[in-house]
């Protein structure tokens, strides 16, 4: 695990707030966030790093979304801001098209805990209780084969996150709840 000293959470915070005024952005970045850290002590790397990167992965979201911006941009304003070039590029390689190879866990854990940590939210919001105590893998894989659900959901992306992190995606799926429920309340989830 590494000891490097990354810019705090503190600024990471301040930026994220600086750049993203809608809070459902905010909540899924706290929750990437979330899944980052428990994803970085799996892996016996560092939480701190993994958080950050969870943290500001969309940071610049609502000023650049378009495909050749998003994270691009953010990544000048990362880099202004001293923020080193590991957590740059595993940010900027969660976007495919960004043609970064995810060779490393730190890239591979943030390309896979984007797009599923946003669908397991977003099925919990449809279920009648509203809590993420209610999801199971199997009622977010159901709603994964359903193509009207969540149509901005890459499903190629969350398979192919889980298979390259060499974790069944019912079982990531498992981790990601657990992993959340914490923060369930938090993330207007209801526990």
């Amino acid at each position: 695990m590494s000891t490097m000293l990354w810019p705090t959470r503190d600024q990471a915070w301040e930026l994220l707030n600086h750049y993203t005024h809608n809070p459902s952005l905010i909540k899924h970045a706290l929750a990437v966030e979330a899944v980052m850290r428990a994803l970085g002590q799996r892996y016996g790397e560092d939480p701190d790093l993994y958080g950050l990167v969870g943290l500001l992965h969309d940071f610049d979201y609502e000023a650049f979304p378009q495909i050749g911006e998003h994270t691009i941009e953010g990544g000048k304003i990362l880099t202004e801001a001293g923020f080193p070039d590991i957590i740059v590029e595993a940010i900027q390689s969660h976007v495919t098209e960004n043609g970064i190879a995810r060779d490393n866990w730190l890239k591979r854990s943030i390309y896979a805990a984007d797009e599923l940590t946003g669908f397991i939210v977003a099925v919990t919001l449809v279920r009648p209780t509203k809590k993420l105590s209610d999801v199971t893998p199997k009622s977010v894989i159901k709603k994964l084969k359903d193509k009207s659900f969540a149509k901005g959901v890459n499903r190629h992306d969350v398979f192919g996150g889980a298979e390259g992190l060499r974790i069944p995606i019912d079982e990531f799926i498992q981790f990601i709840i657990e992993t959340l429920i914490p923060y369930a309340e938090a993330l207007g989830l209801n526990a």
